[in-house]
C-alpha cells in the first residue's frame, strides 16, 4: 500500500471552473469560501480525503503535523 499527501490550490486544480459550470454560488466557485488550500491525501491512486485551508500556512501546518504521524 503507497500512502501520500499531495498540496494542491483550488485555482490549479481548476475547480472552480467546475464548480461555476454546475451553477454553484460564486462564493464556493470564486475560491471555494475563503479556503483555497489545500492538502489531498491518497492510498495508492484513490485520493481518500480532501481537506481545505484559509491560508497556506494554514495548510503546511497541517501538512506538517500529518507528516509526523
Amino acid at each position: 500500500m503507497n500512502n501520500k499527501v499531495i498540496k494542491v490550490h483550488w485555482q490549479n486544480e481548476e475547480l472552480d471552473i467546475y464548480y461555476k459550470k454546475m451553477g454553484y454560488p460564486k462564493s464556493i466557485w470564486q475560491d471555494n469560501e475563503g479556503k483555497p488550500f489545500g492538502i489531498y491525501s491518497y492510498i495508492d491512486e484513490d485520493c481518500v480525503d480532501c481537506s481545505w485551508y484559509a491560508t497556506e500556512n494554514e495548510r503546511d501546518n497541517a501538512l506538517h503535523k500529518e507528516l509526523k504521524k
